[in-house]
Order: structure tokens, then C-alpha cells, then sequence
């Protein structure tokens, strides 16, 4: 009976405590946060970064992660600054990249993304060159040598829904074409994307991706045709 006593009174003055900082309990946990902590080690402390610092929901900062993912951030939210008077703009630095991101948003939607004055979202431009391009090794069946390596962009999934054909064209043809890696992927935060196996540029397979970036259900291709233009054929 006193150990019960004793949890309640350690309860209640948890509640009294919190209350009295005005200090509020957040669940972290969304629908996305399984699928993106697999995905990025940096996830969970930007995603409470960026929700803290923006003054935005969980799941709101899921969307600005991933915003930020696309636009070349690769390293763990180190702090998000807000000018006082400016709630649509906040200054995000993350460990490993260089300058900091500008980003302006409106009820916790992004509505733009600069870095040194360059807008990188919504993308004016050709957003695959711009997105860094990071390097795995590739290990045999066993797990205990390394025979190759692969090589994978991040971007979002309405980012190469809305690719033009002279984009995807520059990119596999400036980074994808001669690269020697084993396979090259575009990866979505959907689980789908495209994969170049051994790197060739002339055809790219679109399907649903493991871990890796290899495709493990394909659900077409996309294939150079005479004129170098590309031609996509479900599977």
C-alpha cells in the first residue's frame, strides 16, 4: 500500500511540476517515424528540433524533414533559430552542411527553402543536380567483405513525379552515366524510386525499393530511345 502511495505521489508531483513550468508532454511518435528512422539516423532529434523550434506538430516537422532531406541536408538538426516578429521564417543548421537553411512556411507548411540565397525548394531548376549524391559499400551474401559500392539521392516523392524529361536526361547523363558504382538509385520517402543496375544510365528501373535502394517489386522502366529521348513502359 505505501509503494502505491508512494507512485502516486511521485505522479502527481510529475503533473504539478510540469504544470508549473508550463512544460507540455509531446508524442514524437507519427505515422512516418518507423519508416524515417530506419531510413535516416538523424531523423528523431531533427524531428523534435524542428517541431520545438518551429512551433509545429510532429507530424508537421516529419513534412519539413523531409523537405530539408531533398534539399541536400544529410546531418542531425543542430538548432533552428526565429527572429522575433518573423513566425513564416526560421534559420535551420544541421551538423555536416555547410551555411544554414532559410525556411519559410505558413500553418507548418513550407512554402519556400533558400541556402545562401539560392532557392533549392520548390525546385526552379534541375533539383537532381542538386541533391548530394552519398556513397555504401556493398558487402557479399555474408556480410563480412566489402565487393563494390552503390550509390543513392534522396528526393521527394512529388519532386520526381514532377521531373521534366530534359532534367532526368541531365542527370543520368551527368552523374549517373560512367559513375562505376554498382547500382545507382533515386530513393523516395514512399519506399519507391528508381534504380540504375550497374549504373546504367540508359535504363532506369521504377519500382518499390528495400533499404538498399535495389528494386524489390519493379513497376516499369525507362529506357533510351533513337532521338535520346526516354520512353516509360509498365511492367
Amino acid at each position: 500500500m505505501k509503494k502505491r502511495f508512494l507512485s502516486l505521489a511521485l505522479a502527481a508531483g510529475l503533473v504539478l511540476s510540469l504544470a508549473g513550468c508550463g512544460g507540455v508532454l509531446v508524442d514524437y511518435n507519427t505515422p512516418k517515424s518507423e519508416e524515417l528512422s530506419a531510413q535516416y539516423d538523424f531523423y528523431s532529434d531533427s524531428q523534435r528540433e524542428l517541431s520545438s523550434g518551429m512551433a509545429i506538430t510532429p507530424e508537421q516537422a516529419d513534412e519539413v524533414f523531409l523537405v530539408l532531406v531533398s534539399c541536400g541536408m544529410d546531418g542531425k538538426v543542430s538548432s533552428v533559430t526565429r527572429k522575433a516578429g518573423d513566425e513564416g521564417h526560421c534559420t535551420v543548421s544541421a551538423l555536416g552542411s555547410l551555411g544554414t537553411f532559410d525556411v519559410y512556411y505558413t500553418d507548418g507548411v513550407v512554402d519556400r527553402v533558400e541556402k545562401g540565397g539560392k532557392e533549392l525548394y520548390p525546385e526552379m531548376y534541375n533539383i537532381l543536380l542538386d541533391c548530394k549524391v552519398k556513397v555504401a559499400d556493398v558487402k557479399n551474401g555474408m556480410g563480412t567483405e566489402v565487393i563494390g559500392q552503390r550509390a543513392y539521392i534522396d528526393i521527394l516523392k512529388s519532386q520526381l513525379v514532377g521531373l521534366s524529361e530534359n532534367d532526368y536526361k541531365e542527370f543520368v547523363e551527368t552523374v549517373v552515366k560512367d559513375s562505376g558504382y554498382n547500382w545507382f538509385s533515386i530513393m523516395c520517402e514512399d519506399g519507391t524510386g528508381i534504380t540504375f543496375p550497374g549504373s546504367m544510365y540508359f535504363v532506369g528501373e521504377y519500382g518499390k525499393q528495400d533499404k538498399d535502394g535495389s528494386i524489390l517489386e519493379k513497376f516499369g522502366t525507362i529506357s533510351i530511345q533513337e532521338g535520346e529521348t526516354y520512353l516509360y513502359e509498365e511492367s
